[in-house]
């Protein structure tokens, strides 16, 4: 009779134990497809959610457009977040994001001159970049914004001819770049001003007069169409714009005042 009812009372305690953990855990997941411009703020955000929601966040990086397109082969996913606008834009026409009116802008990312980690080189303005023998590095075009920014600036500058003598290589993303510099493979190339935080021992930055800075980086997040946990989703969307979500994107360098955006750059944003 004791053994039957220290088995009675294990399977209490056992079944109490399985109640108390499935109120204690959270089995929600959502996956995000998002480019790789985010990353570093985008890896601390998805941290800070699952722990204070539960809810874990699955990240694909990779270039923008071409997370995009992964998500629309797969129709899968639950979030997409783009650090170009025009990738988004093309989110929006192909049906893989809600409305524009959906759409939530996150950060900026302001385009610079990028150096070796000290400047051995002294490069301190455009004009610089137009130094005989220097070897400088451009984005594709077609895989990043900074790609048509970048001799955009240029031109508006006067400097375009010069400097396309010293191209010595094209990069399919601005990670490139940085690596490039890192490896002392370039004096110098366009990159995002956020590097200088996220990558402080790699690389220096130079600012550009805003005056020549023709656009900027926009980091923007929307729900995926595909997604099958809408609200999920939504939550994490919001966070990223929450004060603890804009205060995680300025420690890493990002700008999420639109005020000081507009010091640096002659748009609107």
């Amino acid at each position: 009779m004791l053994k039957k009812s220290v088995i009675i009372l294990a399977c209490i305690l056992l079944i109490a134990g399985a109640i108390g953990c499935g109120n204690s855990s959270n089995d929600e997941e959502i996956f995000v497809f998002a480019a790789a411009g985010t990353k570093p703020a985008v890896d601390e955000a998805a941290a800070l959610f699952e722990q204070q929601t539960g809810i874990k966040v699955a990240i694909n990086y990779g270039g923008g457009g071409e997370v995009l397109s992964s998500m629309i082969l797969g129709e899968t996913g639950d979030v997409y977040i783009s650090s170009e606008q025009r990738f988004m834009d093309s989110a929006l026409k192909k049906g893989a994001v809600g409305s524009e009116a959906d759409v939530a802008t996150v950060a900026c990312m302001i385009p610079v001159i990028g150096v070796q980690e000290g400047n051995p080189l002294n490069i301190q303005s455009l004009s610089d970049l137009a130094r005989p023998g220097l070897n400088f590095a451009m984005c594709n075009p077609e895989t990043t914004a900074l790609g048509d920014i970048g001799p955009q600036i240029l031109q508006n500058a006067g400097l375009y001819d010069a400097v396309k003598a010293n191209i010595v290589t094209t990069a399919p993303r601005v990670n490139s770049v940085v690596t490039m510099l890192e490896m002392k493979q370039v004096d110098a190339g366009f990159i995002w001003s956020h590097f200088n935080t996220t990558n402080p021992d790699d690389v220096d930055i130079i600012w550009i007069p805003k005056e020549y800075v023709t656009g900027v980086g926009e980091i923007q997040a929307a729900v995926s169409a595909y997604s099958s946990q809408e609200k999920t989703a939504r939550k994490f969307v919001d966070f990223l714009v929450s004060e603890d979500g804009k205060e995680i994107f300025e420690k890493n360098g990002y700008l999420t005042d639109a005020r000081e955006v507009s010091e640096l750059w002659r748009g609107e944003t």
